[in-house]
């Protein structure tokens, strides 16, 4: 006769997809001699029903850990606002938006409105640079000014720890300089255009940053700057970064074996990529980056250029940049390869 089956079966029987009864120990291990180990085998759940019980057990912790993140970010960056890009920002607005920050409030940085303010300057009247660049020689106080700003001081070996925002005006003084005492009016004319294109979004993106804001961007800068001093020499290709003004912050060994620069020569004092580009190139990368600086692709961009070795040698190069940001979308780290 067909045996009855159980409602459990053991543990043996179960495993062996046999038939068991009701009785413990079974027959079936009474035969085999495993009466001591013969007891009710576990049930499998439903798939579903161990998805609800996982559900239930980590909903909470999730929730609880969001929670705490979502408050840590809100005290962290309390009275900030993210603006997004503004590319046809009209010139009657943009000037409105300039007199605002200038006569900031005590709740901006002091360092922010800086920077974008130089831009002002610097494309508001370009002919005044040439203008100025012709009468310099007669004020020794200027040619002094000048003379600092072309050869600034050297750089320190290692990062400081960082307490106060980075101050990117001297950059941009560094390139009304070069630019005016390097270069010819049509060169200027061309990189004022290329610095107007991206002019509004620098201003939109920038006008609520505080300056614990701006510390935060510098410190997340350097960190990453760290790991890619442990990749670049990996890479086995020319590498080079600079910072969005064009400051030199990392050099790889191939790219000095390609354009005879040592590290040292370029990291001991700040540099700039432009300066050792030829005065075409130069012009030709800031057009390109004006293109990219605020796209929301991070794809590179690919080119050719010029570059000059120590000797002024021309090094004709095929190469590619790519625009890194940082989490207010603001151009942080230039990598060229």
């Amino acid at each position: 006769p067909k045996k009855k089956k159980a409602a459990r079966a053991c543990v043996h029987c179960q495993k062996a997809h046999l038939t068991c009864d009701d009785s413990r120990p079974c027959q079936r291990c009474i035969k085999r001699d495993l009466a001591s180990t013969c007891t009710d085998g576990v049930r499998k759940k439903a798939k579903y029903l161990q998805e609800d019980e996982e559900n239930i057990f980590h909903h909470t912790l999730p929730q609880q850990q969001h929670q705490q993140q979502q408050q840590q970010q809100q005290s962290f960056y309390e009275g900030t606002c993210i603006i997004t890009t503004l590319p046809n920002l009209s010139l009657s607005l943009y000037k409105k938006k300039v007199d605002q920050i200038l006569s900031f409030s005590s709740g901006f940085s002091s360092t922010t409105p800086l920077e974008y303010s130089m831009l002002t300057n610097m494309l508001g009247s370009p002919h005044q640079f040439l203008d100025s660049a012709s009468c310099s020689s007669s004020s020794s106080s200027t040619i002094d000014r000048d003379s600092a700003l072309l050869y600034p001081a050297p750089r320190k070996t290692q990062f400081p720890n960082v307490k106060n925002p980075y101050n990117y005006v001297e950059g941009y003084h560094y390139l009304i300089n070069y630019v005016r005492e390097r270069m010819g009016k049509q060169e200027l004319m061309r990189i004022s255009k290329a610095l107007a294109l991206f002019r509004p979004s620098m201003i939109a993106s920038m006008m609520n940053l505080t300056e614990a804001d701006l510390i935060f961007t510098e410190r997340c800068l350097q960190r990453t700057m760290m790991e890619y001093e442990k990749l670049v020499p990996y890479s086995g290709t020319p590498t080079v970064i600079w910072r969005r003004t064009g400051e030199i912050v990392l050099v790889g060994k191939e790219f000095s074996l390609l354009t005879q620069w040592s590290k040292e020569a370029l990291m001991n004092k700040k540099t700039y990529i432009y300066e050792l580009m030829s005065h075409t190139s130069a012009v030709e990368y800031w057009e390109k980056y004006a293109l990219h600086a605020f796209e929301n692709a991070n794809s590179a961009v690919y080119s050719t250029c010029i570059l000059l070795s120590p000797t002024k040698q021309l090094v004709p190069c095929t190469f590619c940049f790519t625009i890194k940001r940082d989490i207010f979308d603001l151009p942080s780290i230039i990598i060229g390869n």
